[in-house]
């Protein structure tokens, strides 16, 4: 290959490079006009029919911007225990049932009856069902 053969290969790369970014920009500038004559859309069918859009609901979500899927923060047995035992004795004169114990500890409510299960001694149960209360033994 000669000189001019590369330096004409190396122009058209720079070319074919120029020409796929031009592309993109125009498929986004599309895209963008797209997207706004859909939320107009929107908007007129949300004014007709008096309920949100799609993107109205999503906009207002709950979530807001975290994950769908909130973690609990990993926990040792042992851990858990020390956390219930100083929650039952700083908050709890009248008992708590174990959904409000997981809830003051952001844990899983599921988590905190298994412990409670695995450990039947350690806490004074008084009731059943829903309305059991534990209390420190």
């Amino acid at each position: 290959m000669t000189a001019t053969t590369q330096q004409e290969i190396a122009a058209l790369t720079k070319r074919l490079a120029q020409l796929q970014e031009k592309a993109e920009d125009e498929l986004r500038q599309r895209l963008k006009e797209a997207r706004a004559v859909v939320t107009d859309l929107e908007m007129q069918l949300s004014e007709i029919t008096g309920r949100p859009s799609a993107s109205q609901i999503r906009a207002t979500s709950v979530n807001g911007d975290r994950s769908p899927r909130a973690r609990n923060e990993s926990i040792t047995d042992e851990k858990l225990e020390i956390r219930i035992l100083s929650l039952l004795q700083k908050e709890s004169q009248e008992g708590m049932n174990a959904k409000t114990i997981a809830e003051r500890l952001k844990q899983n409510p599921v988590r905190i009856r298994g412990w409670i299960k695995k450990y039947p001694k350690v806490l004074k149960r008084v009731g059943s069902g829903p309305g059991t209360k534990f209390f420190l033994s």
